[in-house]
């Protein structure tokens, strides 16, 4: 895959996560993943080798587990712990989607919501008109999503990848991890629109967490929800939910992000 950079150029963070899971789903042949615990420890060049080394942990009839170190010019970028499990029976529920989404081909392609919105984005907002070659998204709530009004802190986003991917439940995985990294931080800024500078802020993911449930093509629509129950001291914790279209919880998902307005910031005029 081609690196996929943020505005400050270095890696997206969902690219080093699934890359990082789909590292480890080569070592273990008998069982999927349902957990991956990663912490973001170095910015991550696009223009460096990276090196993705996989050490072998235990290895049981139902559980495995593996620790993941992705390593550039001498330092740890990212390191993970990947869990996987054979499938078994037992009890079943799940949580349910807030409210009953409109469906996707109902929304607006992104391409349609920048030429409406695009002159009254901030500069903070703007990347949110664009995204990467192998995402589609149709937000809901698309002014909250821009960041043009304050909101309550949660967003929820239709996504699906497109092009080339692995195949198969192991390879899904390792997209969705992907996908999972996608604005998790737009629940924590959407109540803080009105007191943001019109610059960009200084944000980065410090830690992710996800546990898979059930195998789920991302090349199929799937339903984003995601929230932010608390940001404090610079940083703030947001949850997010991943569902099929029928309203099957397929994924769940916790990330810490810092988020921080730049010294000497004007503010919104």
């Amino acid at each position: 895959m081609v690196a996929q950079t943020n505005r400050n150029q270095f890696i997206f963070g969902g690219q080093l996560l699934a890359q990082a899971l789909y590292a480890a789903v080569q070592t273990v042949s008998d069982k999927l993943p349902h957990a991956l615990h990663a912490s973001f420890e170095f910015p991550a060049s696009a223009i460096r080798p990276l090196v993705y080394q996989v050490r072998e942990g235990h290895d049981g009839r139902s559980l495995s587990r593996r620790r993941i170190m992705a390593c550039q010019s001498g330092h740890t970028v990212l390191w993970a712990d990947a869990s996987f499990s054979a499938a078994g029976d037992g009890f079943r529920h799940q949580s349910g989607w807030r409210s009953q989404p409109p469906v996707p081909d109902s929304l607006p392609a992104l391409a349609a919501v920048a030429a409406r919105y695009g002159t009254q984005v901030s500069e903070h907002g703007r990347g949110r008109l664009t995204t990467y070659p192998q995402l589609e998204i149709r937000p809901i709530e698309v002014r909250e999503h821009l960041l043009l009004q304050p909101g309550n802190p949660a967003s929820r986003i239709w996504m699906r990848a497109r092009g080339d991917m692995p195949a198969g439940p192991t390879g899904w995985a390792a997209v969705l991890t992907y996908l999972s990294d996608y604005l998790l931080i737009n629940a924590a800024l959407i109540p803080h629109v009105s007191e943001m500078p019109n610059e960009h802020l200084f944000v980065a993911s410090l830690n992710h967490a996800m546990w898979f449930h059930v195998p789920a093509d991302p090349s199929r629509w799937l339903l984003y929800e995601t929230e932010s129950n608390w940001a404090g001291q610079g940083r703030a914790l947001i949850h997010g939910r991943f569902y099929s279209e029928a309203g099957q919880l397929v994924a769940s998902v916790v990330q810490e992000a810092m988020i921080r307005i730049r010294k000497n910031s004007g503010q919104r005029s």
